[in-house]
């Protein structure tokens, strides 16, 4: 015959007992196992946003081989250019209101700001070319692309969410 003491409910430590007695002719032995649970879990929102201010060139070169192109580009800044990006506006308050619904989530940030000053200084330089080559393969047509460009973007990032987790730890004694 086996007995059991239940745990107690959302206790998160508790100790089970089985007892096991086993009928002998001149008498009874009764057997004990005790078994430990240790159960924990939890949960955790998280929120996280980032702003990133990236400037720089891009060439691009697209030829076949009836074309010659080349792109070529070098950006100098003054020392005056700069890049902020700031979370907090002048009295300190920021916001970020999250919406979902079922197709998808939005987000109305409030006081993110983003403020880039990029000065363009001498020796700055953009120059593409592309040109038929001398006796190009008739049999080709003559396709061709370049392009030097300088870029600035500010991109902002937000992540809104939430994990858990649940540990159960058992030891039998």
């Amino acid at each position: 015959m086996a007995f059991f003491v239940p745990p107690k409910s959302r206790q998160p430590q508790f100790l089970w007992l089985a007892f096991l007695c086993v009928g002998i002719s001149s008498g009874a032995k009764c057997l004990a196992q005790a078994t430990q649970i240790n159960q924990s879990s939890g949960s955790k929102n998280y929120f996280s946003y980032q702003v990133q201010s990236t400037f720089g060139t891009t060439t691009s070169v697209n030829a076949n081989a009836n074309v010659s192109a080349q792109a070529e580009a070098q950006l100098n800044l003054k020392p005056n250019s700069f890049v902020t990006n700031k979370f907090g506006d002048d009295s300190g308050n920021a916001s970020a209101v999250f919406t979902a619904t079922p197709s998808g989530a939005n987000v109305n940030l409030s006081g993110v700001s983003a403020h880039n000053m990029l000065i363009i200084d001498k020796g700055t330089y953009f120059k593409s070319s592309s040109k038929t080559i001398d006796n190009p393969n008739p049999n080709l047509p003559s396709i061709g692309s370049a392009s030097a460009l300088g870029n600035h973007t500010s991109t902002i990032t937000v992540e809104n969410g939430s994990t858990s987790f649940s540990n159960t730890l058992q030891q039998s004694f």
